[in-house]
């Protein structure tokens, strides 16, 4: 990729990522166009399904001409809708923190496990860090974890749930 951008292909925002061909095809599948939403107007979210929709394309074109044997690559799909690691949490009653995962923290209030490994986005042009935690157990999610800290009867799943940056 840097040598496409060498040459001028313009909208490449990554230049690592994953690139998986499928044997005995000129298929390939990517992960590779990164954004990061700044809020969640309309606007926003339309201008960044164009732009990635657009980045793909110059990755096609990077891909035939730079990486060996990707020269017939064919693009059949692309995602539905933009996805994104996160935008929003609750302040919860509780939080879990980077040290809670990372030494598998377990409390009476569990309602679920995780058992990921953190993962750090930070740079859109970078890969993420993946942090090291105790190997062969789980962490606890605390019930408190889901409930909101300000607003009665309000709880919270999956990627809005009261954790730090680097717990979530």
């Amino acid at each position: 990729m840097i040598k496409a951008k060498k040459a001028g292909i313009q909208h490449l925002t990554r230049e690592k990522g994953f690139i998986l061909k499928r044997e005995g095809s000129n298929q390939v599948a990517v992960l590779l166009p990164s954004v990061m939403p700044t809020g969640l107007s309309s606007q926003e979210l339309t201008k960044m399904e164009l732009d990635t929709r657009r980045q793909v394309l110059y990755y096609v074109e990077a891909f035939r001409r730079y990486l060996k044997g990707m020269e017939q690559c064919e693009l059949t799909m692309i995602g539905p809708s933009i996805g994104f690691r996160e935008t929003r949490r609750i302040k919860g009653k509780s939080m879990i923190k980077a040290e809670d995962v990372l030494n598998r923290k377990k409390c009476e209030d569990g309602v679920a496990r995780g058992g990921w490994k953190p993962e750090i986005h930070k740079d859109t042009d970078k890969m993420a860090t993946y942090m090291n935690v105790k190997e062969g157990s789980w962490f606890d999610i605390a019930l408190g974890a889901l409930q909101s800290d300000n607003i009665g009867n309000l709880y919270a799943a999956g990627r809005m749930i009261s954790a730090d940056e680097t717990a979530f």
